[in-house]
């Protein structure tokens, strides 16, 4: 059974901020801050939570396609090579 909470799109936050949380939300937040708003400072930390997975993600790929490189022979097959892949394929 698929979990509820799977591939849940969520639109609207709210959320109580610690004290400290939230002064420096309101120290980078405002005219003339950082960001306009507090929602436009969570929206950016979401995107480069996204980007810094993804970047992780590509880094786990490209190490296992390179571990494959290294450890798989990747010589020209030989008639007997092609003759075992029949065998096999027939069986």
């Amino acid at each position: 059974m698929e979990n509820a909470y799977e591939n849940k799109m969520v639109k609207r936050l709210n959320t109580t901020l610690p004290d400290p949380l939230a002064r420096y939300v309101g120290e980078i937040t405002g005219k003339g801050a950082l960001y306009e708003t507090p929602s436009e400072f969570i929206r950016d930390l979401i995107r480069r939570h996204m980007e810094k997975a993804q970047d992780v993600e590509r880094g786990q790929i490209n190490a296992m396609l390179a571990q494959s490189l290294r450890e798989n022979d990747y010589s020209d097959w030989t008639n007997s090579d092609l003759a075992d892949a029949r065998k096999v394929a027939r069986e």
